[in-house]
């Protein structure tokens, strides 16, 4: 029996298969690129909206407290004296002017940072009420404070708010990797998962404790060096101890609001990252922005591997950073946010960082 020609079924030679699924191939390299552009402006978009509405409630927060949110210290030695005002104030060169300080005195440091205080304001109030009975509590000596070993505490730290993360950076949490709450020093039974924030208050262009050995292009210290880590005063709005102070005012953003940094993207990889604690929701601009430590000699162990643990790297993590292409996100103090480049320069950006400054700086 024969096949009539005019019945057979026309099929695909393997040279045209091939042509086929060439084409297929290059159609979707030229789309890729496009779709993997679409997802991170719409990822970089809600970032933006997570910044915002930070800041506002860092705004409405001033509104109702007549200060920004503060932050309470979590260690025991003493907060010293600083003068921003005059740099080269001896009194800014040593640990040597130890003030007296009634709330370390009383123990009643919980060791909670600003955005455990805005937490009503954004509209997360139930949460707020889950830590309240230990914002007076002590972290150093007693742990009745936001390291308290009990269970509901425990859970509510684990909590994470959306609002915290960019949906550009996959480092989620509860993690427990994060400084404080990764030390059984501190914490019972440490390390203990915690909730992060990709969202840093900006604590001004001064130094995390001392300036490593190592200090890579575009960071500055102060001469003498300018250390904030806990002393009175800073050059931003958010560091470590703003509870001495009463924290900052808005009427003492006199370089104008416009022009001072109040929030920026930070992220957890620095190890340094919990959500809840004084010492890991502010970072210092006296970094480069997105200070690549993948490939500086001060973050790599001997044999090569990357360790932001030692003690040449953390205190250079400490800077601002963010995962979208060419820049990071910032919030304004008047509310707006604006995204800086990579390649800002760097006396700019430090300035930028600055609440009183004086200096001659705009948003590039």
């Amino acid at each position: 029996m024969t096949l009539n020609p005019r019945t057979a079924k026309p099929a695909f030679t393997l040279v045209e298969l091939l042509v086929v699924i060439a084409i297929i191939g290059v159609l979707v390299a030229l789309l890729l690129p496009a779709v993997q552009a679409a997802r991170e402006a719409a990822r970089r978009m809600s970032c933006t909206n997570n910044l915002h509405n930070l800041a506002l409630a860092v705004l409405n927060h001033h509104d109702v407290k007549k200060r920004f949110p503060i932050n309470e210290d979590y260690y025991a030695p003493p907060t010293f004296q600083f003068n921003i005002s005059n740099i080269n104030d001896p009194v800014n060169s040593g640990y040597t002017s130890a003030l007296p300080d009634p709330i370390r005195q009383n123990q009643t440091l919980g060791g909670g940072g600003w955005i455990v205080e805005v937490l009503p304001q954004l509209e997360l109030q139930s949460l707020h009420a889950q830590f309240q009975p230990y914002l007076d509590g002590n972290w150093y000596s007693r742990r009745t404070g936001l390291n308290s070993e009990n269970a509901q505490l425990r859970e509510a730290i684990q909590v994470q708010p959306s609002i915290l993360l960019c949906p550009s950076n996959p480092l989620i949490g509860p993690l427990n990797n994060q400084w404080p709450y990764n030390s059984s020093s501190d914490v019972t039974g440490g390390p203990v998962p915690v909730a992060v924030t990709h969202y840093k208050g900006n604590s001004g262009d001064g130094s995390f404790e001392a300036s490593p050995a190592e200090t890579p292009a575009g960071f500055w210290t102060y001469s003498p060096l300018a250390n904030c880590y806990n002393r009175t005063d800073c050059f931003g709005i958010f560091w470590r101890t703003t509870y001495f102070r009463g924290g900052v005012k808005i009427r003492e953003v006199t370089d104008g609001t416009s022009n001072t940094l109040l929030i920026g993207e930070s992220s957890p990889e620095d190890g340094n990252s919990p959500a809840w604690s004084s010492d890991g929701d502010w970072a210092i601009a006296g970094v480069q922005l997105n200070w690549d430590y993948k490939t500086k000699g001060a973050c790599l162990e001997r044999s090569g591997e990357i360790n932001t643990g030692l003690r040449s790297c953390w205190p250079l993590m400490r800077g601002f950073r963010g995962l979208h292409p060419g820049g990071v996100a910032f919030a304004f103090a008047d509310g707006n946010v604006r995204f800086l480049s990579d390649s800002i320069e760097h006396l700019t950006y430090r300035a930028l960082s600055t609440r009183s400054g004086a200096e001659v700086a705009s948003v590039p």
